[in-house]
């Protein structure tokens, strides 16, 4: 394995490793509705990078709006 294979493979599992948080935290969330989880999820994965930068985005702004405080429900 060559240095190009290293770096490549660094940067894919960063992607997952992303990726795998987001729909964690997606799902964690009590901003949206199961349907807008489970669509934004699905954004995730069908469109890696892009998608999940969309959603990173749309959660950072939604929890900012609501005093960025996770209700106890969310925390157990």
């Amino acid at each position: 394995m060559d240095l190009f294979d290293g770096i490549l493979a660094t940067a894919l599992l960063a992607i997952v490793a992303f990726q795998s948080w987001l729909t964690y935290r997606v799902f964690r969330s009590n901003v949206f509705e199961r349907k807008q989880k489970v669509l934004q999820a699905q954004l995730i994965w069908l469109v890696p990078i892009i998608g999940a930068g969309l959603v990173f985005t749309v959660l950072q702004e939604e929890e900012r709006a609501q005093g960025g405080k996770t209700p106890p429900s969310a925390i157990s």
